[in-house]
């Protein structure tokens, strides 16, 4: 929904931490993505190449942070050194914190990308590049774990993106709570102490929200007690100022991870991504509305610049 907010998925046969290393070395780039390759290194996490994007230079500067059950690799990008523009957070987790038994990782790409920056090709063709880039780098680490051909993954990723025109700390508050999970979730109602879904399933939301420094994720999971199932579709939340380098911009964007069953449907939890893009739509509307800003919700779903 989020226009400036660009997200890859995809599953790779080979472990987290083989993974992790690869993608945090300039290097890699090199092999993967379209043209982004790396001429001179500059210091330990920062290198001199070309762009896919620009027929110009850019300088690549790495970043990473441990959530414990996953991993986050992020990617900096800007014509001049330690003045970086694009933003690009890699998450990466184990299959089991999704529920699912198989072996690999799931890689999610976020691309931010300033609305007063972009050119046209970035905004037309990014999207596109970065799925094939995604599916490169998939390939390039299959290969290198003695895969022949594309390991088929159990789930896919979906993500849910909005901005929020209200100060993150009040909103973080606010989503981080789970006794407030009623008023914003979708689809969710309380009736005394307890919660249930639409079908009267009973649920217990549990919420933990991780400080990584210029942005927070939540993890949102929903318990299923009775079928003795965890739905997990953790949030980030990151400042506009940060996600498109702009110190004088105000609000959030909110973006949201699901994962779903490439065969069959879900047993418990919403049935369709559509529920979490209109639960996004309704946080949007709560938190603007707390903040005062009702003039924002009507300028739709993205950061305007």
């Amino acid at each position: 929904m989020e226009r400036n907010t660009y997200a890859t998925s995809t599953f790779i046969a080979a472990p987290l931490a083989s993974v992790k290393t690869y993608l945090m070395q300039g290097e890699s780039l090199s092999e993967y993505t379209l043209f982004s390759r790396m001429r001179e290194r500059v210091d330990e996490t920062t290198w001199l190449g070309t762009a896919s994007g620009y027929q110009s230079g850019l300088y690549y500067h790495v970043r990473q942070r441990a959530l414990g059950a996953s991993q986050v690799v992020e990617w900096h990008c800007g014509t001049e050194r330690g003045r970086y523009y694009h933003v690009y957070p890699m998450f990466l987790f184990e299959p089991a914190y999704f529920g699912s038994r198989e072996q690999g990782t799931y890689y999610h790409w976020i691309s931010f990308v300033d609305p007063t920056r972009a050119t046209a090709m970035i905004s037309e063709g990014l999207p596109t590049v970065h799925r094939s880039e995604a599916r490169s780098l998939k390939a390039q680490l299959e290969r290198r774990a003695g895969h022949k051909r594309p390991a088929a993954g159990a789930l896919e990723l979906r993500s849910h993106t909005i901005y929020v025109d209200a100060p993150m700390s009040d909103a973080a508050a606010f989503l981080a709570d789970p006794a407030r999970a009623t008023e914003w979730g979708y689809l969710l109602r309380r009736d005394g102490t307890s919660t249930y879904d639409e079908y009267d399933r009973e649920v217990e939301i549990r919420i933990t929200a991780h400080d990584l420094g210029e942005y927070l994720v939540i993890e949102h999971d929903t318990h299923y007690p009775a079928a003795d199932t965890v739905v997990r579709t953790p949030m980030v939340l990151v400042p506009a100022a940060y996600a498109f380098a702009r110190p004088e911009a105000r609000g959030f964007v909110l973006h949201r991870i699901s994962a779903w069953p490439t065969a069959g449907e879900r047993v418990v939890g919403k049935q369709s991504p559509d529920d979490y893009d209109t639960e996004a739509i309704n946080a949007k509307r709560i938190l603007e509305g707390r903040a005062g800003n009702l003039d924002s919700y009507g300028r739709g779903c993205s950061f305007l610049g």
